[in-house]
């Protein structure tokens, strides 16, 4: 969303440094796009291990609202959205379907280019070997294949 912030450009690689890693497009399986949304339902839910997760970053001195998408998003700050695959399972209780919503109707707003495949029997899309994960690789492979298409229409 910031590619050229230089708080995410501090570690640069020695082998190159001038390595440009920004992405043409984002394929995801049940992104956090509100990270303190995650955090508060881990609690309600009593699961400790992703409580201390987010802990952890927050205490690294990155705290929840720094690089929070959806607080970007809200705070209206300038950014870059790129075409982004969402692949979520409906039943998928660690981000919560409102939040997810909201933060997907934002991207929209802002960039007009977001799929949303959704799974209604899946805790996770892709989480584990059988038909969920399979259908999750062909979504992934022809939204590809669309980026791919478009980037050589476009040159």
């Amino acid at each position: 969303m910031r590619p050229n912030d230089p708080y995410y450009g501090v570690h640069k690689l020695a082998e190159a440094p001038q390595l440009d890693a920004t992405l043409n497009y984002v394929a995801t399986r049940s992104p956090v796009s509100n990270p303190y949304a995650r955090y508060l339902n881990a609690e309600k839910l009593g699961r400790d291990e992703m409580v201390q997760n987010s802990r952890t970053i927050s205490i690294r001195g990155i705290p929840f609202t720094t690089a929070n998408p959806q607080e970007i998003l809200d705070r209206g700050e300038k950014v870059t959205l790129v075409p982004l695959l969402i692949m979520q399972g409906e039943l998928d209780d660690n981000v919560r379907p409102p939040c997810r919503k909201n933060s997907l109707r934002l991207i929209a707003l802002r960039a007009g280019s977001v799929n949303m495949k959704s799974s209604p029997a899946a805790t996770s899309m892709g989480a584990r070997a059988g038909p969920q994960t399979d259908r999750a690789h062909e979504m992934v492979k022809a939204f590809i294949a669309r980026q791919l298409k478009a980037k050589r229409l476009a040159a």
